[in-house]
């Protein structure tokens, strides 16, 4: 199984300034903290198997750098601060003990599933705090999704007249499929489960069982391909990120010429 590990080139970059202010310099042991987001127009998984490692999400929009909520968390003493913004925290100056912090970014709803929803982000990052320093940490944050994507060979659809998918998650949300599939659907990790219905040549009816897959992971994408092989009958031959987790023997009733090459 492919496990492609999902990136967005998003970055917290907090700061203490390094030509201190005179409020800095009254209280000694503190430093200012600065705050902001950046992120990269590009949106990648990586894919294990392919040739260049990488996957390309498309027409996705990635969220506002200053819409990113902001949490400080103190390793002293546990206690914490957050802000629902980086722009509210950037609003006015900001001053931190000495120490050693834990910074924690977020973006969206990791409950949504979907097509073409904006995937939650989340990261965190350890970072020190020094007196009247200049102090820096950049925090990737990670899309906290898996990526579903169902796909038919020309064997199967040269077999069948017309076929049925349908994807449901641990959640409890039900997604119809339509191929070939031109929107992204994101659904929340742990288990998802394919039912399809497919129509033989002869006008037969099929129910093919249900695909259940665990272990789904986040920053993931997942490709669900139905294929038809051939071996002295029709075998339905399905495959999880090319790696093949189950086969269906159908009755063969069709003649030579409806049979895929």
């Amino acid at each position: 199984m492919k496990h492609l590990l999902k990136t967005l080139g998003l970055a917290v970059v907090v700061m203490a300034a390094a030509a201190c202010t005179d409020r800095v310099e009254t209280q000694t042991g503190y430093g200012e903290i600065l705050a902001r987001v950046d992120s990269s127009p590009k949106v990648s998984l990586k894919d294990v198997a392919s040739n260049d490692n990488i996957y390309t999400i498309s027409g996705m929009t990635l969220p506002s750098s200053d819409n990113f909520s902001l949490e400080i968390i103190s390793a002293a003493d546990n206690s914490k601060q957050e802000w629902a913004t980086i722009t509210e925290f950037g609003s006015e100056k900001r001053y931190f003990a000495e120490g050693e912090y834990t910074l924690k970014v977020a973006h969206g709803d990791a409950t949504l599933e979907g097509y073409d929803i904006t995937p939650y982000f989340s990261g965190e990052e350890r970072f020190s705090v020094a007196a009247r320093k200049v102090t820096e940490a950049v925090v990737p944050a990670y899309i906290g999704h898996s990526l579903v994507v169902v796909e038919c060979t020309k064997n199967f659809n040269d077999y069948f007249t017309s076929a049925e998918f349908k994807v449901s998650t641990l959640a409890g949300s039900e997604f119809d499929i339509e191929l070939p599939m031109t929107k992204n659907l994101f659904i929340r990790p742990q288990q998802f489960a394919i039912d399809c219905k497919a129509v033989k040549q002869t006008g037969e009816e099929i129910t093919l069982p249900k695909q259940i897959f665990t272990e789904v992971n986040p920053q993931t994408r997942y490709t669900v391909k139905f294929d038809v092989a051939q071996a002295g009958g029709a075998t339905i031959e399905i495959s999880l990120n090319d790696d093949v987790v189950g086969n269906v023997n159908i009755d063969n009733e069709l003649n030579d010429d409806a049979l895929p090459e």
